[in-house]
Formats: structure tokens, C-alpha cells, sequence
């Protein structure tokens, strides 16, 4: 009986443990919705394609190729954004993650995203009270650990897919001049 009971304490632990990871996963994709991140690296996808198509213009690469590798790299901006989760993870609380999300929902923080010199007194004392709060307060102090922690994944992330790309194309026949 004691062995039923601890298998089936395990079990309600690790469902409830697993919903809680999921729940802190949805709140990070929330926030980088929201703070401009997942838009950020949608354009760094379009740059890298950009920049392929120059490196590889000597070789007439036509557009039903491009075309496809681009259907090809849909899956990349999720796995950026899940490399962004396990980032986040490291340094913010569910909490915390809650708290940036409904600071940006606000007036002041939409403003502070799209043009910090545009805000009114208003915004900038709401903006001045979240960043004297705990959670800003966390952020200000943990900015250098963030930025390079998202750095360290960003750098991995362009790489591999700019090498996916370019395995794709020689898959292809096409070879980047050197």
C-alpha cells in the first residue's frame, strides 16, 4: 500500500511540476510577444535570407529554391524562442515574468518599447515606480546576466540556421563563392 501511494505522489508531483513548466513557458512567450522579441528575430530570419541571396547571387539561385527554404525555417523562430525560455528560466520568476507582462500591457511600458523620448510625465512615473519595484528592480540588476545569456543563444541560434541554410542550398548543387 505505501508503495501505491509514494508511485502515485510521484505522479501528482511530476503533473504538477510539468504544468508548472509549461505555464512559465507560455508567460516567457508571452512576454517576448510583447517586448518586441519574437518580431526582432522574425527579422533576423528575412536579414539572413537577404544576406544569402547576396552571397549567393553569382550562382542564379532560382526562387522556388528560396521559396522553400524558407517554408524550411518556420520551425526556427520556435526554437529561438524556446532557447529564450531556458534563458529566461535562469534568471526571472514566474512571477517577475508576470509582472514585466503586465507592466508592458500598460500605457507607459508600450510606450517605453516604442519610443522611450516620447513618454508623457505620466508614463514616466508609472515607468519610475516599476523600476523601483522588485521586479524592476531585478531586472535593472540582472541585465548584464540576461543580455548575455540571450546573447550566448542569439549567436548559436544564427549560426546553425545560417549553416542549415547554406547545407540546404549545396544539398541543392549551389556553392557560396569564396
Amino acid at each position: 500500500m505505501k508503495k501505491i501511494l509514494l508511485i502515485l505522489f510521484v505522479f501528482i508531483a511530476n503533473v504538477s511540476l510539468k504544468a508548472q513548466e509549461n505555464s512559465f513557458r507560455q508567460d516567457v512567450l508571452t512576454y517576448l510577444e510583447i517586448n518586441g522579441t519574437t518580431q526582432q528575430y522574425s527579422e533576423a530570419i528575412d536579414k539572413l535570407f537577404d544576406l544569402l541571396k547576396r552571397q549567393y547571387a553569382s550562382q542564379k539561385v532560382e526562387e522556388k529554391v528560396w521559396t522553400a527554404l524558407r517554408k524550411e525555417s518556420q520551425g526556427e523562430l520556435g526554437k529561438i524562442k524556446a532557447m529564450l525560455v531556458s534563458a529566461y528560466r535562469g534568471t526571472y520568476t514566474q512571477e517577475d515574468i508576470q509582472s514585466l507582462i503586465a507592466f508592458y500591457k500598460t500605457d507607459a511600458g508600450k510606450q517605453l518599447l516604442q519610443d522611450q523620448t516620447a513618454m508623457t510625465t505620466q508614463q514616466r512615473q508609472e515607468a519610475s515606480a516599476f523600476y523601483n519595484g522588485e521586479t524592476g528592480q531585478k531586472v535593472l540588476t540582472s541585465r548584464d546576466k540576461i543580455s548575455q545569456s540571450v546573447a550566448e543563444v542569439s549567436q548559436i541560434w544564427s549560426r546553425d540556421l545560417y549553416q542549415k541554410m547554406r547545407d540546404k542550398l549545396a544539398e541543392k548543387g549551389y556553392l557560396m563563392q569564396e
